[in-house]
């Protein structure tokens, strides 16, 4: 047996610590702000283009849901960074308890389905916030579109 502190358990071998990852998850939040600001520009954009070519005002509404999608994913992401933030500053055994007690507060609040006594791994967490800033990008695309066909009918 090594000889280890009995409260600081040394993490195998080729993992990350949960802390490590909190503060990769709140990277990734952090990153969702500026797309924000680039959808509501775009939106702009695309309502003046729409208002000077009338003819193509159809593009007006796949861009206004597109853009109420990005401001969907850019507030949970919102949510998501301060959670992070706070997990990034515990370590490894609070940062389990916090995620635990994160876990039940959604449950009791949000009656959201989280099966009990199971703790889902940060990296779980993490890759979810990926997904939504992945599905953020994907709107701005879309938004991006919609702002090119606009302006390909005024020529």
């Amino acid at each position: 047996m090594s000889a280890r502190s009995p409260d600081k358990p040394k993490p195998p071998a080729g993992t990350v610590s949960d802390s490590a990852l909190a503060l990769m998850g709140f990277s990734v939040c952090k990153a969702a702000g500026p797309l924000h600001s680039l959808s509501l520009t775009l939106l702009l954009l695309t309502f003046i283009v729409g208002l000077i070519g009338s003819g193509r005002s159809g593009m007006l509404i796949p861009s206004l849901v597109l853009a109420g999608c990005q401001v969907w994913f850019a507030w949970r992401l919102a949510f998501d960074q301060q959670v992070f933030a706070a997990w990034a500053q515990l370590d490894d055994n609070e940062c389990t308890e916090a995620q635990r007690a994160f876990d039940t507060a959604l449950v009791t609040l949000l009656k959201k389905d989280v099966p009990a006594g199971e703790n889902r791994p940060m990296l779980d967490r993490v890759m979810g916030v990926r997904r939504l800033h992945l599905f953020q990008i994907a709107t701005l695309f879309g938004q991006m579109i919609t702002l090119l066909v606009l302006m390909a009918g005024l020529l």
